[in-house]
Order: C-alpha cells, then structure tokens, then sequence
C-alpha cells in the first residue's frame, strides 16, 4: 500500500568525514603537532600556543574539517529551500477527506477491507488488474452507457466523454483532501473518479443498484480515508443526463437518493429514529458520504434539569483532556489551580474537587443515579445521541439513555466520525457531538461491571462474543483524542455531566440507593421492608399520641 500524501523526507546523509578528521586530529595529532615541533622542541608554551593558532587560521587540519561542515549545511540549506511548500487547505470546503489516524488497530476500524474508493488506499495498477471489486468496477461502468453493445464507437465515445468531464473536475477534488497525492498523473486521478465514482452511483442512486451489502457499506459509507467528493457523484449524473440514460432533472435528486440508502442503513441499526428524520435544512451539502451519514447525528436540545445544581459548585472551567489510555483513564499533566467544592450536600470532610471525567455507570448507580432506556422517536429523541438527565427531589437522578445496538461495525462508524471531527471538519463548521457522546460512553462503560449494568437496563445492546468485547471496544472510542471537556459549544453533555456531580457526592441518595439495591432487590424483601416501615411508622404515633395524652392528663 502507498503511503499517504507526498511527505519530503529529509535525510541525515553522510557525516562528509567529520567526526574522522577531528578524530584525527585530536589522537593522532597529526598536522597540527608536527607544525608545533618541528621548529625548536624547547620552545615554550606561548610560541606552541602561537602556532596552534596560526595552523587554524592558516587552514591546516581543522581547516579542511570547517569546510566540508559548510558544505554539509549548504547541503541541508539546499534542500530545505527546494521542498515544496505545504499545500494550503481550501477554505471553502467544509470537511476534507483526511487521514483519520495512526493508531495501531488500524485495520479494524480505517482500512477498507472490500472496496477501496479515492486515493489513500490505491494500490499499484499491476496489483490493480488481478483485484475482484477493482474489476467489478470496471463492468459496473458499461451498465451506465446509453448507447447498446453493438454500437461500439458510441459506446467509446460515451466514454471519452466521461473521462472528460471527470478531468475537468480532477483539480478541484484533489483540494477536497489533505495530502496532494503528486504520485498520481491528472490522468490516473481522472480515471480513479470515474471508476469510483460510477460505482458508487450505481450503488446508491442508479435504478439497477447493485443491492444491501453491509460489508460493502462499512467501506464506502463509514471509513473517512475511503471517500470521493460528493460532487462526483453529481457530476456523473449530469453526464448521464446529456447521454438520455437518466431522465431525473430535479435539484438535488442524487443526494435525495443517497440520503434515502443512507438513512436505511442508520434506521435498520437503530441509530436513528425511524419517522420524521432527515438531515436539517441548515446544513451545507455534504462533501462526502461520511460526511452525509455525520449530518444525522445532531443532537436536540434537551430540557433543562429540573433542580438547579447547588451554589459553589464549579462554573467554566477550561479542562483540557488529552485521551491516550484504553481504558477511560486520564494521561498528562495533573489538573494545577482545582477549585474545591463545598456543597452541603457533600458531608465527608474532605473538600471535592471538580471531576473531569465521568464516573462510572456502577458509581452513578450506587450514588442513586437512575439509568432509563429512552426510545428513539419518543418526546423529541432522533438519534442515539439525545442523552437526557431528570432530576427529582426524591428519586434523585435519571438518566435517559437511547439504546446503543453494538455490532461489529459500531465502533467503526463512530471513531470514524470522531476522527471527522478531529481531522476533517474545517473551522466554519467545527463540532464535536460526537466526540462527546463517544466520551461519555467510554467513561460510563468502559468496564465489564459498567456493560453488564447498561445492558440489563436496556441501554446496551451487542452482538459481540462477549461483555469483555463490548467494554474493550467502548473504552478505546476516544484513544488518542484531545477534547475540551468543560466548553459546552463543544460538549453538548456538559450540563448533564456538571449537574450528576452533586447528585453522586449526595448522602440522601446513596441512602435511597442502597435501600433499593439492597433491602429492596426482590419483592419479598421489599415487603419485609415496607412492612417494617409501616410498623416504625405506627409505633412513633403511638408514642406520640401517648405523650399527647400524658400531658393532657397533667
């Protein structure tokens, strides 16, 4: 595989006889200490000083040294001003196709492993030629023609046609991404646009599609590196329209068609709900289609707790996280300047300082933080991503959760858009709920005793082999990812996350917690313990109304 972009690398080169010649000159003493004695051995030490100085500067033995280290650096200095200059990002586009990252589980969640589309993964032509999907691309293209099988010289000119168009649009793609990709002529860009090109269009737009194939859409749909600019695709349908071979003139008829199979995807994982969603008016046409998926998870405004969180709690503060482990903890510096907490719900004696990351699902839970399933469709839910918190005076906490069906192409998806984020989402159109929602989750559920409890409130769904897979899977959604935690034009879980920290650090509801969780777990302990209720309840009148009566007598 061609590694990415065209990244000058700058070579140490040879040492030109550096270390050799002062190596030389220092054991060997070689023409500097002849020069010292061949005039009088007896001389004293300023005359041997004198000629020290005097081979130098007369460029004896050091000399020749001093000069080839210039050459060294006009070496250096040369190649250093023949680098071409980093190319500029187009401003104008709003997400490039970029490299998502350099993790080392690239395979499983980067790299296409059917269908490679764009130049990131292109591999030699001679490779190429033997490739099952690379020829399959090339009989999907005939399908597209107007002109029938007998008519040879208009079907090649159709094609010429073709290639033309996907050459005059060759420039302004290669600005849709991140590296310049130079290894590739103007002619071989041309032709991987229009192979890619038709068979993404006749995957998702044309009548005779080629059908579901999961494992085709995870490459073609989900990987960022995996991407053409949409405009291809619109482009191809032009030319179909010139030919006769599509008769649909419509504005917008080849995003409506492949918002349609997009959206079919996200509704059969129930990732979105399955009514009255579609990607929001507001949003620009999409650059790819990744990028088109990504525009239907935007969270909805959640409703505001109902308790106002305590005064003294923490206000904005710029927590800048950087996420290196899989397992949910926090790497680098510690946190300087933490303000303390001193609410009075917090009676232990040690002052609390503001929590960074999320607790845990088992941490919330025995803090009396309650974990509700939210149903997609439901009071303004439309993705997975619409996280709501309730807070009641008795119950505590709630957490309403849409549920989360994990497969194999779960984590994919999302690390994927969590590297759009990061990577590709130029600064007009920066976001980052995804991001969020991803750490919110790794941090929630990034242990086996976390899943289990999702999973038994319904909250997590999997089709993994194990709980473990799950947790492992869940916890490396944020590995490598610097996000600022605290800024809620970032984190949209801001809020919620703020407002769960006096809930946990509150006695009353871990009381409540613990007498649910524990006195409460089946019905007959929960009859044992109303019962006892009911008879504390009734003996504390009696000795009420006794003491009532007792002073009345008096």
């Amino acid at each position: 595989m061609d590694v990415p972009g065209n990244r000058p690398v700058l070579h140490d080169g040879a040492d030109y006889g550096i270390t050799e010649s002062l190596s030389g000159s220092i054991d060997d003493q070689g023409a500097i200490a002849p020069a010292a004695q061949e005039g009088d051995e007896e001389e004293d030490e300023s005359l041997i000083t004198e000629s020290l100085s005097a081979s130098i500067d007369d460029q004896g033995a050091i000399a020749p040294a001093a000069q080839e280290r210039d050459e060294e650096d006009k070496s250096l200095i040369t190649e250093i001003l023949t680098i071409s200059p980093a190319k500029s990002l187009d401003t104008r586009v709003a997400c490039l196709i970029a490299w998502a990252s350099d993790d080392i589980d690239r395979v499983n969640y980067f790299e296409p492993s059917m269908v490679r589309i764009g130049p990131f993964h292109r591999q030699d032509p001679s490779q190429q030629s033997a490739d099952r999907m690379e020829q399959k691309k090339k009989r999907v293209l005939p399908g597209l023609l107007a002109s029938n099988e007998q008519d040879e010289a208009g079907r090649r000119e159709e094609l010429r046609s073709h290639l033309e168009a996907m050459e005059s649009v060759e420039r302004v793609a290669r600005r849709c991404y991140n590296r310049s990709f130079g290894w590739m002529t103007s002619k071989e860009y041309a032709h991987m646009l229009l192979l890619d090109g038709c068979f993404l269009y006749s995957r998702f737009v044309s009548a005779a599609g080629i059908g579901d194939d999961i494992a085709v859409d995870r490459d073609v749909i989900f990987l960022l590196e995996n991407q053409i600019p949409f405009f291809v695709l619109e482009e191809i349908h032009r030319q179909l329209i010139k030919t006769g071979r599509v008769q649909d003139t419509s504005p917008g008829a080849v995003l409506d068609e492949v918002a349609k199979r997009v959206r079919r995807v996200l509704q059969r994982n129930n990732y979105i709900a399955l009514g009255n969603v579609n990607v929001p008016s507001s949003h620009p046409s999409p650059c790819h289609l990744l990028h088109l998926l990504y525009m239907y998870f935007t969270p909805t405004l959640g409703r505001v707790p109902a308790t106002p969180a305590p005064a003294g709690r923490p206000g904005s503060i710029a927590w800048f996280i950087s996420i290196v482990d899989t397992n949910g903890n926090r790497a680098g510096p510690p946190l300087q300047g933490q303000p303390t907490n001193n609410n009075n719900n917090n009676n232990t004696s040690d002052p609390v300082l503001p929590q960074v990351r999320w607790r845990t699902a088992t941490q919330y839970y025995a803090a009396g933080v309650g974990f509700v399933k939210r149903k997609l469709g439901d009071q303004g839910a439309r993705c997975i991503l619409d996280v709501e918190l309730t807070v009641g005076w008795l119950t505590g906490g709630t957490l309403h959760v849409p549920c989360l069906t994990i497969d194999i192409n779960t984590f994919r998806m999302l690390r994927n858009m969590v590297a759009l984020e990061q990577k590709s989402l130029q600064q007009t159109s920066q976001s980052s709920h995804v991001t969020a929602y991803c750490l919110f989750l790794s941090q929630i559920a990034g242990t086996k005793e976390d899943v289990e409890l999702l999973v038994s409130k319904g909250i997590i769904a999997h089709l993994l082999r194990s709980i473990d897979d799950v947790a492992q899977g869940l916890a490396g959604l944020c590995s490598a990812v610097v996000f600022d935690v605290d800024n809620p034009d970032l984190n949209y879980l801001s809020s919620k996350h703020k407002a769960l920290e006096p809930l946990y650090h509150s006695n009353w509801g871990r009381a409540i917690a613990w007498l649910w969780h524990v006195k409460c777990d089946n019905p007959l302990k929960a009859l044992a313990v109303l019962a006892a209720v009911v008879v504390s309840i009734v003996t504390v009148l009696q000795l009420v109304f006794a003491g009532l009566s007792y002073g009345r007598g008096n």
